[in-house]
């Protein structure tokens, strides 16, 4: 939250000039945040096939939120949800912030836990970047076809570091030392950088009067999407750790690289600011109880 009121005081003060915050935004989304993912998925050191009932978990409650988000969409728009808004509904009930989970996995449960959200974001980052940039190309400002969608998926940075960082980790190949520091060097600025510009998006008015469609969002994550890990691990039948994991992915609060995806791609970029704070600080309070619940 610190790092958060940073961007907040940064951008009010004026002492980085509004101008500045867009080129800040295109370095996040076109080297930070690509660096992150190739390094973070292809540097995974698990057997994932040990792993398939949790993989498969993470899918069914993930994908049961964007479903939800998807098929209630009539009722956003009788509810004045614009296209906008829309998409970063979907990307706060979808993404997930893996530095945060990465920290309390490891907090909670050691090196297990951390290798757990590590395998959390190998099956997910690329499902869930593909999902959120079709979503922002059909029901963004332009007319969405066939064409536009599979470019827009070809040509986008967070699209081509998750490929780049699977096909790594699949073939087995690790990365040169030189360009795994570098690498490190670079992703090391994407939370902090990500989150100042989040803060620098954030009005203290608009904070402390949510709008309609930012409690929407928080029913999304972490109400439904919670309810949702609960499901999945039932049917899964996960034993207490991944649960605990699982509800943990969930429930954190939103990836800092979707501010900067909504601000690129047309989407709501202030409602996608403040729903991320609200879940940061409502995480900060859920984590601990689901911590005491499934592993006390």
């Amino acid at each position: 939250m610190l790092t958060l009121l940073v961007g907040y005081a940064l951008a009010a003060s004026r002492t980085l000039p509004p101008t500045n915050w867009g080129a800040i935004e295109v370095l996040s989304f076109r080297l930070l945040i690509p660096a992150v993912l190739i390094r973070a998925i292809a540097g995974i050191e698990v057997d994932l096939a040990a792993y398939a009932p949790f993989a498969f978990a993470l899918w069914t409650a993930v994908g049961a939120v964007a479903l939800v988000v998807l098929v209630l969409r009539p009722l956003w728009r009788r509810l004045g949800v614009s296209n906008p808004q829309f998409t970063s509904l979907f990307q706060l009930g979808t993404r997930w912030n893996g530095f945060i989970a990465l920290a309390a996995g490891e907090l909670f449960l050691g090196q297990v836990g951390f290798a757990m959200v590590a395998i959390a974001m190998a099956v997910l980052i690329p499902v869930i970047n593909v999902g959120n940039i079709v979503v922002l190309t059909v029901y963004g400002s332009g007319r969405a076809t066939l064409r536009g969608v599979v470019m827009q998926l070809v040509k986008n940075p967070l699209i081509q570091a998750s490929v780049i960082g699977l096909a790594l980790l699949l073939s087995g190949t690790r990365l040169p030392g030189p360009v795994d520091a570098t690498l490190d060097l670079i992703g090391r600025g994407a939370l902090g950088v990500g989150i100042l510009a989040i803060g620098a998006g954030m009005t203290l008015r608009r904070f402390l009067r949510p709008s309609r469609v930012l409690v929407l969002s928080l029913i999304l994550r972490p109400g439904l999407s919670l309810l949702a890990a609960l499901g999945a691990a039932q049917l899964f039948a996960l034993p207490s750790e991944q649960v605990f994991i699982l509800c943990m992915v969930l429930t954190v609060s939103a990836a800092t690289n979707g501010y900067v995806v909504a601000r690129q791609m047309g989407g709501d970029g202030e409602l996608y600011a403040d729903g991320m704070a609200w879940q940061l600080l409502l995480s900060l309070a859920l984590l601990p109880a689901l911590a005491a619940f499934f592993l006390i």
